[in-house]
């Protein structure tokens, strides 16, 4: 047997693999609580990519090249590194007031037809130019991946207009061809109507649509979103935009049932999305639907904490088999959460899920709903060398100590890109 090389090895760790049981899908039923834990375990990899794990002194038959860093965690949690999988990291400005206001009684829906909300965030962002908005975009990845992330989704969405949407996709992919963790863009093509549409919501989408083949030919976007909510836009509006965007090849995802249902899960399962975000008000249907499509419910409880409405019951999606990912939802109006722990934690408190069940929310099955099942979330051999260090012994610690910095040490592709030192 050939001996395998290493230029990197974290052992006598309290692994937890998330490796695959029964296949490469999202993780439902009693499966999605196991996280694989491995005791006195250890990870190899090299080249940025898994190579081994294994548990006690087995490591010591590994091949070290490259003067392999070899690091002994004293049984602190060696895991995947977190995939967060729905943010609207591209923007600029602040919604201070509004969160203010909401906190005093204003109503979210309310605050958007009076101008605010989105819109304020759209003036803001087409006001700053595009190297005001990369050193934006740039810090909110630095203080994502400093708290666990490696692979993380972000979405235009704050152009509104053609034009100004590819500028934002532009300036993400700018970021990702920079990035050592992995950047999944998307084209929020409906995310609100612009004042200039004058009300003509189809023309809006017609235009919306049309761009869709040029954002193609310039690889700016893996998939399609749309905002479906009542006063928003209605699943036979987007329709279209979402049948054409399948066409060309790209994934569909959809924010659905947020603040009222409206038919956005069975939407998102029709129209064969990877996933159906928000979800707070799916209904029954809703459930039934996304069961029978494999369509992943991306539980997003940091906005329903802000804007202050009823958390997704993760115990009813659970129930009916539907596969859970949890997301931060990062944005300047309903969900200003930058690291995944922070979304673990209230997954549980607020959703219901347990801690096990979070994380692999937040891990494999959050890579599935980015279309990465196969290429991050686990730490299995062949995957990409995303991988976080812990402070701690037991992995229960993310969803208890809400607010603490628990991440000890993080690498992408291989690579160390951050680390912290705590008081002892």
């Amino acid at each position: 047997m050939t001996t395998k090389e290493a230029d990197l090895v974290l052992r006598g760790a309290r692994l937890l693999t998330l490796a695959p049981l029964g296949g490469e899908r999202p993780r439902v039923g009693p499966a999605a609580g196991d996280v694989g834990a491995v005791e006195d375990g250890w990870v190899a990899a090299r080249d940025g990519a898994i190579v081994a794990t294994g548990h006690g002194s087995s490591w010591e038959r590994l091949q070290l090249v490259n003067a392999a860093a070899v690091d002994d965690v004293g049984g602190r949690v060696v895991m995947p590194g977190f995939v967060d999988p729905h943010t609207h990291l591209c923007y600029a400005g602040r919604r201070w007031d509004e969160f203010a206001a909401r906190r005093s009684g204003s109503d979210y829906l309310a605050i958007l037809e009076r101008g605010g909300g989105i819109h304020a965030t759209v003036r803001a962002t087409r006001e700053a130019s595009d190297a005001e908005l990369l050193t934006l975009l740039r810090a909110r990845l630095d203080r994502a991946v400093a708290q666990g992330t490696t692979t993380i989704e972000i979405k235009s969405g704050y152009g509104l207009e053609p034009e100004e949407e590819i500028r934002l996709l532009r300036l993400i992919s700018q970021l990702r061809s920079e990035a050592i963790v992995d950047v999944a863009p998307t084209y929020l093509a409906a995310h609100a109507l612009p004042g200039k549409a004058g009300g003509d919501r189809r023309a809006f989408l017609r235009a919306a649509q049309s761009v869709l083949a040029r954002i193609c030919r310039e690889h700016l976007a893996e998939a399609v979103d749309a905002f479906v909510e009542k006063g928003v836009f209605e699943t036979d509006e987007v329709a279209p935009l979402m049948h054409e965007a399948a066409a060309l090849g790209l994934a569909r995802t959809v924010h659905a049932d947020q603040l009222n249902d409206v038919g956005g899960a069975a939407f998102a399962a029709r129209v064969e999305a990877r996933s159906a975000d928000h979800v707070s008000r799916a209904s029954a249907d809703g459930l039934r639907a996304l069961e029978r499509s494999g369509t992943i419910a991306v539980l997003l409880p940091g906005s329903a904490l802000f804007v202050g409405y009823p958390p997704p019951d993760a115990r009813r999606f659970v129930a009916h088999r539907v596969p859970v990912a949890v997301g931060t939802d990062h944005n300047p109006g309903t969900s200003p959460l930058e690291g995944m722990p922070a979304a673990i934690s209230l997954a549980v408190t607020l959703c219901g899920m347990t801690p096990q069940e979070a994380i692999v929310a937040a891990t494999a099955n959050a890579a599935h709903a980015l279309g990465r099942g196969k290429r991050t979330g686990a730490l299995v051999e062949g995957r990409r060398a995303d991988i976080v260090v812990l402070e701690t012994d037991d992995e229960r610690e993310l969803a208890y100590r809400l607010g603490v910095r628990l991440v000890r040490s993080v690498y992408a592709n291989g690579q160390r890109v951050a680390q912290h030192e705590f008081i002892s």
